[in-house]
């Protein structure tokens, strides 16, 4: 039984990092760039001990005119408040929208911090995956 929850568990993961990997590349591809505006911050706890995490969250216009919000996925990127904030987005889906450090001159932009997310859930997805599949095989 409980190679049916490292099978689900896998799966699941590999569906995220997939959705994410696929998010990926239609922004690189097909993404609008806005400049965007960091408006405040909101923490919320940590989890596993790590204590509070501060995320930014950004404003910007979007290509129809209408101002939009969103809360950065990533911590610690040193955005100070009322900072401007580089943004893509694909069009016609604002709620897509991420912080473009690559437009920033920073060395890690949207791929690499995107990439550190995508290839653990991955890896680790198709670890469990591939674990309980063969557990299974086994049997």
């Amino acid at each position: 039984m409980g190679y049916v929850v490292f099978v689900v568990l896998g799966l699941a993961l590999t569906g995220y990092g997939v959705h994410e990997a696929a998010l990926l590349y239609r922004l690189r591809h097909h993404g609008i760039r806005a400049r965007g505006l960091v408006t405040r911050y909101e923490s919320s706890s940590g989890t596993g001990g790590n204590g509070p995490t501060r995320h930014a969250v950004v404003e910007f216009v979007d290509d129809q005119g209408h101002m939009r919000q969103f809360r950065d996925q990533e911590t610690g990127r040193g955005l100070g408040l009322q900072a401007s904030a580089p943004v893509i987005y694909l069009p016609g889906a604002p709620g897509t929208a991420r912080i473009d450090m690559r437009d920033g001159g920073v060395r890690q932009g949207l791929v690499w911090k995107s990439l550190s997310r995508i290839v653990p859930c991955l890896a680790v997805g198709c670890l469990f995956a591939g674990l309980a599949l063969w557990e299974l095989v086994r049997r």
